[in-house]
């Protein structure tokens, strides 16, 4: 390459070899730079508008949040507030029964004085009793339409899930008003119905309507003694539902 730039006498004819591969990195060297000058200022600019961007994310989503908390606040304080007007008064019957069954939870001395008539008492009433649920309530009132009404508060253990424990602990808020039991009329009731009374089995149910069938009226407990299938243990359950 030398040669190509030399003439045949030895003189220089252009630039020399070093010349040329200085101009070279000169022309690669200002490529670089102006390639440098392009690309910072975009690149720049585009992390202020990412940053830009992340900044106004970060302002809504803190103005998001600082409204949710302000509305949960709010709700919570107009529900507590709520609650204040509607709790009733010891000495108040509650007129909502849904608001006092949560209130009952924070008033153990109200529980203290309430009392429950069993025998006309509903779901909702027998709720406000420690331990009973709706189901349970839907279960004394089902069987209580079974019997024509309690006698007597230990017949509350012949219903589904009433042990004796819980029985003691809701027995002091409860009363019986034997007056407004149902009593079965012996001599008219059909087979069907006399096998709804939880205390009649069918064999039972079955002699009645046959004795009856034989023009025998039944007038006291000795006339249903002669009903081959009855017992004295049915029939001692059986005094408080009869009728002669």
């Amino acid at each position: 390459m030398a040669k190509f730039f030399l003439k045949k006498d030895g003189n220089s004819h252009g630039p020399t070899h070093s010349q040329v591969v200085g101009i070279i990195w000169i022309s690669i060297i200002l490529l670089l730079f102006a390639a440098l000058l392009i690309f910072l200022p975009r690149h720049n600019s585009d992390d202020v508008k990412t940053d830009t961007v992340a900044s106004a994310d970060s302002i809504f989503l803190s103005q998001k949040e600082d409204s949710f908390y302000a509305d949960r606040r709010h709700r919570h304080t107009s529900s507590y507030a709520k609650e204040q007007r509607q709790v009733p008064h010891h000495d108040e019957k509650p007129a909502d029964t849904t608001v006092y069954l949560s209130y009952r939870q924070s008033a153990p001395l109200h529980r203290q004085r309430l009392s429950v008539e069993l025998n006309s008492a509903d779901t909702l009433t027998l709720q406000l009793l420690h331990g009973i649920g709706s189901k349970r309530a839907q279960r004394i009132v089902e069987y209580r339409e079974r019997l024509g009404g309690y006698h007597n508060l230990e017949q509350l253990l012949e219903v589904y899930s009433i042990d004796a424990e819980l029985l003691a602990d809701i027995s002091s808020h409860l009363t019986v008003d034997t007056t407004v039991i149902h009593k079965m009329d012996i001599n008219s009731l059909s087979l069907k119905q006399l096998l709804r009374h939880p205390y009649i089995e069918y064999y039972q149910a079955r002699d009645i309507v046959r004795l009856r069938e034989k023009g025998v009226t039944i007038h006291s407990l000795d006339d249903l003694r002669a009903v081959p299938s009855m017992n004295d243990t049915t029939l001692s359950r059986l005094i408080p539902y009869l009728a002669f």
